[in-house]
């Protein structure tokens, strides 16, 4: 056994590891497992080895699942899984709530176009969709529609007709880095000879919380050598940050809903176990739309990527607006409270006496 100097450090990470295990186990087994680990312990040891730590957690938690039971595991792991995803949704959205919905107007586009070209720009402001950031191909999100875009103004430059593309990207790399743009980053992708045209240049960079894409069309003999700068907000400060801790707050909070809301309707008699187990089907019918459709990407949610027309801004809760998914998102808080009431509501006399018997 180790010396009383180490003991009493060792045996406080042994009852921290024994917490694994549920509270009436602890109470009827832990005393013993716990003189058992102390015995066994090598001596001089102030902490429980790595291996004894992984042997707790995995019988503990072993014996947890064996008393809630299976079904409580697997409702807990879909309830995880889909409140992830959700609150992904809504730690971006939160996020992007702090940013203008309206698209750069057009004498702020005009004026950052003009740090950003090193061309004199034609004068003229182009809007892709409608003028606000949030959903502009639907004429509103319940209604669905084709997911998040971001909201750009387009300017274009006036390039010299012997303009190459090599030259315009490190005139264009040259004038943003000069005039305070950060992050300029350079992308060129080449489409063979027989693609008009053939070859696409564009760099991005970041000021003043905008976002500035400038893209350089190679020349041939069909189509002369253009260059455009699309104009939206950059992502915020915290975007990501938020969205991440939306998703593991989501997870947390959706394993413990689908593992407590599981383990109390045990306590109920057959028909109400029924009605839990329909409410649980309508509510995953109702979610699993948008929340698969808002399985994070590189480029935002997976149904609804604002670089899909070009690069832009990310942004995880696309899934929630796309082709009608968020009218099922927000029906389905019919069914959850529906659950939550169903287990604070007070057992009948029937259910009770047949779980005394």
């Amino acid at each position: 056994m180790p010396d009383d100097t180490d003991t009493t450090g060792l045996e406080r990470g042994y009852r921290r590891w024994l917490l694994a295990y549920p509270r009436e186990y602890r109470r009827d087994r832990g005393p013993e497992i716990l003189v058992t680990l102390l015995d066994a312990a090598d001596p001089g040891r102030s902490r429980p080895a790595a291996r004894e730590v992984a042997h707790l957690l995995r019988h503990g938690l072993s014996v947890r699942v064996a008393e809630v039971g299976r079904r409580a595991v697997v409702v807990a792991v879909i309830a995880a899984v889909l409140g992830g995803l959700g609150g992904i949704a809504l730690g971006s959205w939160l996020a992007w709530r702090s940013v203008d919905p309206m698209t750069p107007d057009k004498a702020t586009a005009m004026s950052l176009a003009r740090t950003a070209l090193p061309v004199p720009a034609q004068g003229k402001v182009e809007y892709y969709g409608r003028h606000t950031f949030w959903n502009p191909n639907s004429n509103g999100s319940l209604k669905g529609g084709t997911g998040l875009r971001a909201g750009r103004a387009t300017v274009t430059g006036k390039v010299p007709p012997q303009g190459r593309l090599e030259e315009l990207t490190a005139a264009v790399q040259r004038q943003m880095r000069a005039q305070g743009w950060q992050d300029v980053r350079t992308t060129i992708d080449r489409y063979g000879s027989q693609v008009s045209p053939s070859a696409l240049a564009e760099v991005t960079g970041t000021r003043d919380g905008y976002l500035a894409t400038v893209q350089a069309f190679s020349g041939d003999a069909v189509n002369p050598a253009t260059l455009s700068v699309d104009l939206m907000w950059a992502e915020p400060p915290g975007h990501i940050r938020d969205t991440i801790l939306g998703g593991l707050a989501g997870v947390l909070l959706g394993a413990l809903l689908g593992l407590g809301t599981a383990h109390r309707m045990r306590r109920y008699g057959p028909g109400r176990q029924r009605w839990y187990s329909r409410l649980c089907v309508a509510t995953l019918l109702m979610l699993t739309p948008a929340c698969l459709g808002n399985i994070p990407t590189g480029t935002g949610s997976l149904l609804a990527s604002t670089h899909r027309n070009g690069t832009g801004p990310s942004v995880y809760w696309g899934g929630f607006v796309f082709f009608g998914a968020q009218p099922l998102a927000i029906l389905s808080l019919i069914p959850i409270v529906a659950i939550i009431v169903g287990c604070l509501w007070p057992r009948g006399e029937n259910a009770r006496t047949s779980r005394i018997a």
